[in-house]
């Protein structure tokens, strides 16, 4: 008897390369929407902005800590609580 071949179809690299790419251009979009926060206030762009990189998170099995201290993508309001609890920092 000749033994069996099992073989895997593994998703291709480029696949994978792509999906890390969109994931870290929505990243990338929503940290610069974010850093403003403290000046604008939470805003409709970044409420969008953050639920479209967490969305790509989710797809792509990253960050599964969101909104946590330790790791993964801060909403919007906690990060506009963060300004207001902070010493020194006065959102306008």
């Amino acid at each position: 008897m000749m033994p069996a071949l099992v073989v895997a179809v593994l998703p291709s690299a480029a696949g994978a390369q792509e999906a890390g790419v969109a994931h870290q251009r929505a990243i990338a979009s929503y940290q610069r929407a974010v850093a403003q926060v403290c000046e604008k206030n939470v805003t409709v762009e970044m409420t969008r902005l953050y639920q479209e990189a967490l969305k790509e998170m989710q797809a792509t099995r990253y960050g599964q800590g969101h909104d946590s201290n330790f790791f993964g993508l801060r909403s919007p309001e906690r990060a506009y609580n963060d300004c207001v609890q902070s010493p020194g920092t006065v959102p306008r």
